[in-house]
C-alpha cells in the first residue's frame, strides 16, 4: 500500500515533521529554500501537489498568503495551520516594539508568523502534526505519538541550550534585515533594535533607512543579512557605523538536514555576531 503523501509548505516544516513521520510517510516539500514564503507563483505542477496531498501543513495567510485560495478547496481534515494551533508561544509585539525603534508598520494581527525559530513551538507543531497523522493512519498512531514524546523532550533540552548560549547576549543592539526572528529573538532575550525591511521583498525607503541609521549609531553593534537577499544597504551602513556583520537563515540551506541544527545554527549566527567584542 502506498504510503500517505504529507505537502509541507516550507523547509523548516519539513524539518520538523520528518522527527514525526520516520518512514511511514512521504514528505514533500512546496518551495524550494532559495524561495521566499512571503511571496510565491505556484505552478500549475504545485497546484497538483496540493490536490493530491492526503495533508498540507503550512504556516497560515500571514505568512504562505499564496496557499490561502487553493487551500479553500481543500478539506479541513487534510490541511493543518500551524499558526492557529492551541500552545504556540507568541512574542509580546508591544513590549519587542520598545526595542525596535524602527518598527513602522505591524503585522496584520501583531503575530509574527516565522513561529518555527522557537524550539518549543516545533514541539507544539510535531504533537498537532502526529495527532492529525494518528487519525489519518491509525494502524502507525502509537508510532507517531511515540516519535513526538521524544521530539518534544529533545527541544526542551535545546531549548536549555540555547537559554545558556544566549544569556550573555542580552544587551548588544543589533539589526536584522527583515522582521522575522522575534519568535528567537524575544524568547532568548535578546536585544533587536532594527530591521532593514519589514519584508524581504519591500524595498526600504529613505525615512526607514534613516531611522534606521540613527538607531544603529546611538545603541548598534552587529547588523544581519540573509541568504538569497541583495545587502547594499546593510554593507553600506556597516561601513559607515563600523557595524560587525553576520548573516541569518530561517529557512536553512542544503546543508541543515535537521531541525536542531537548524536552530542551532541560528543560535551560532547569532554568537558570531554579538559574542564578538
Amino acid at each position: 500500500m502506498a504510503k500517505p503523501r504529507l505537502l509541507v509548505s516550507i523547509k523548516p516544516l519539513a524539518l520538523i515533521a520528518q522527527e514525526v513521520v520516520g518512514d511511514k510517510v512521504t514528505i514533500d516539500t512546496l518551495l524550494p529554500i532559495t524561495a521566499s514564503p512571503h511571496d510565491y507563483p505556484l505552478k500549475v505542477s504545485d497546484h497538483k501537489r496540493i490536490r493530491e496531498a492526503d495533508l498540507v501543513l503550512w504556516v497560515g495567510p500571514a505568512l504562505e498568503s499564496f496557499l490561502a485560495k487553493p487551500l479553500r478547496h481543500l478539506p479541513e481534515a487534510r490541511q493543518l495551520s500551524s499558526y492557529l494551533l492551541k500552545g504556540i508561544d507568541w512574542p509580546d509585539m508591544d513590549d519587542h516594539s520598545k526595542h525596535n525603534h524602527s518598527h513602522d508598520h505591524h503585522h496584520d494581527d501583531a503575530h509574527d508568523p516565522h513561529l518555527w525559530l522557537n524550539p518549543l513551538n516545533a514541539a507544539v507543531i510535531a504533537w498537532a502534526l502526529a495527532e492529525r497523522l494518528a487519525t489519518l493512519e491509525p494502524g502507525h498512531a502509537a508510532f507517531f505519538r511515540q516519535r513526538a514524546t521524544a521530539f518534544a523532550e529533545s527541544m526542551g533540552a535545546l531549548d536549555r541550550e540555547l537559554r545558556s548560549a544566549m544569556a550573555p547576549l542580552g544587551n548588544v543592539g543589533f539589526a536584522v534585515y527583515h522582521e522575522g526572528y522575534s519568535h528567537f529573538v524575544h524568547h532568548y532575550g535578546l536585544r533587536q533594535l532594527a530591521y532593514v525591511t519589514f519584508v524581504p521583498e519591500q524595498r526600504p525607503g529613505a525615512r526607514h533607512l534613516a531611522e534606521l541609521r540613527r538607531v544603529m549609531a546611538e545603541g548598534g553593534e552587529c547588523i544581519f543579512s540573509e541568504p538569497y537577499q541583495r545587502s547594499e544597504h546593510i554593507d553600506a551602513l556597516a561601513q559607515q557605523l563600523k557595524l560587525r556583520q553576520g548573516q541569518l537563515d530561517a529557512i536553512g540551506s542544503e546543508k541543515i538536514t535537521t531541525y536542531p541544527e537548524l536552530i542551532r545554527r541560528m543560535g551560532q549566527d547569532f554568537s558570531a555576531c554579538l559574542a564578538h567584542r
